[in-house]
């Protein structure tokens, strides 16, 4: 199977709430390439009639059973062909095992892997301190508290916690990711591909800091 060979080909690798979605945005956008979720993908899969693999992956989703390695490799193999790839893509939550780190060096050349990197502790606070109305408006009592403890500024409803968001489903949701992740993250830190940014930061400085080491490798391979 040829490889794609193409300038941008990033990886951005993240726990929960280390606003990496955020980050794969602000760098698609910045690079006019796709931002490649495999949830989204599947979301927008199963609601293609006309997709191949949307019955398929709707049999699976609304039975809860898990999506096989081997369909995730396909749907993302094919997802990467299409035209607005031609100059890359940032992939978002794949690969997550290691099934799929091994098809993925089959089918690219990944220029770039990035970890926000933010302690577990720091993780607990942002989730644990989120606070939510019924009508989905988002808060938070310390980054961005109500202007009266408990009640949205916007709908004047009650504010609650979320079921997922106490610290001990926060926890276990952080045990998940590490015995997944880590020994991803072993194998491209191997490859001499990972690169760690500090995720403990705003947002801004977090894409600054990105974009920086992506400005400064480029200019060191054209010799500037």
């Amino acid at each position: 199977m040829s490889k794609n060979n193409k300038p941008f080909e990033i990886i951005l690798f993240g726990p929960p709430a280390s606003g990496k979605g955020t980050q794969a945005k602000l760098l698609a956008d910045t690079f006019t390439i796709p931002h490649i979720s495999t949830g989204h993908l599947l979301r927008e899969i199963k609601a293609d009639s006309d997709n191949h693999l949307a019955k398929q992956i709707a049999d699976l989703i609304d039975n809860g059973r898990l999506v096989s390695d081997e369909l995730v490799n396909q749907m993302v193999s094919e997802r990467i062909k299409k035209d607005d790839c031609q100059v890359g893509y940032i992939l978002d939550g794949f690969p997550r095992t290691e099934e799929q780190v091994k098809f993925l060096d089959g089918i690219s050349n990944i220029d770039y892997v990035f970890l926000i990197e933010i302690k577990d502790e720091v993780i607990i606070e942002r989730i644990s301190g989120r606070r939510t109305c019924k009508n989905g408006h988002s808060w938070h009592i310390k980054y961005s508290p109500t202007k009266v403890d408990g009640i949205c500024d916007v709908c004047s409803e009650a504010l609650y916690v979320r079921d997922d968001d106490t610290p001990e489903k926060i926890k276990d949701r952080l045990e998940i990711y590490h015995k997944n992740n880590d020994p991803i993250l072993n194998y491209y830190q191997e490859q001499n591909k990972l690169i760690k940014v500090n995720g403990d930061q705003h947002i801004e400085k977090v894409f600054q800091d990105t974009i920086k080491y992506l400005v400064d490798d480029l200019r060191s391979k054209i010799n500037l």
